[in-house]
């Protein structure tokens, strides 16, 4: 049995409910439950393998999908029997949703060979090898806060 969360990138085209009535249409013997960002997914391993690959294929580049570590409705995690609340670990993939639309578009442009992953390593690289002065991280922080 596996489970995974499908995320939609803020500039998608698909809606979560939309999303979920595509799951609920297609013929495989899986469980599908919407979420606000996306929906979560489960079944036998290969059934949900190749499900995910039909999704992702709707939208390239604006699906994502990862494990999940509990099966839908897992009393420890469903907010139904937590009496509410967020789950552990919503905050985080909120924060990741929200920057899915600048990966998306990177990938688009690496795809579209707007630039070369050579280039892309090349940045990583010489990002990897500074060292940010304290000073310059809050006026970094700083700015995100007011933006946001």
């Amino acid at each position: 049995m596996k489970s995974k969360v499908i995320v939609l990138a803020e500039d998608s085209k698909t809606s979560p409910s939309r999303l979920f009535r595509y799951l609920n249409s297609l013929e495989y013997d899986i469980n599908v439950k919407e979420t606000c960002f996306g929906a979560f997914i489960e079944g036998e391993d290969g059934v949900v393998d190749e499900v995910v690959k039909l999704v992702r294929d709707l939208e390239k580049n604006k699906i994502f999908c990862k494990d999940r570590g509990f099966p839908i409705w897992d009393q420890r995690r469903c907010r139904a029997f937590r009496k509410g609340g967020p789950r552990e670990g919503f905050h985080q993939l909120e924060a990741e949703q929200k920057i899915l639309d600048r990966i998306s578009k990177a990938l688009d442009a690496v795809e579209n060979e707007e630039i070369s992953e050579e280039k892309i390593e090349e940045e990583f690289k010489n990002l990897k090898n500074k060292k940010l002065k304290v000073d310059a991280f809050e006026k970094i922080a700083d700015e995100v806060l007011k933006e946001n």
